[in-house]
């Protein structure tokens, strides 16, 4: 299969969030039009928001991991 068809969602405060998850929200920090030198934002959101995968130790707790955590 050479072609790749992209399923990934765009995230925005309208974005679906599992109940008592972290929505997805922006803000600006700094911002030129208020005299920053540079414009910068922060985001916060869960890892399990819009498109992802999960790996078993999402339903299994000594399944697998998909990045190695540390004890």
């Amino acid at each position: 299969m050479n072609q790749w068809l992209d399923i990934s969602q765009r995230l925005n405060e309208n974005t679906p969030y599992w109940p008592g998850d972290t929505q997805y929200s922006y803000r600006l920090n700094s911002s030129m039009a208020e005299g920053s030198s540079v414009n910068v934002g922060e985001i916060r959101m869960s890892t399990h928001l819009g498109t992802h995968i999960d790996a078993p130790y999402h339903f299994d707790e000594n399944g697998k991991k998909n990045h190695r955590a540390r004890s």
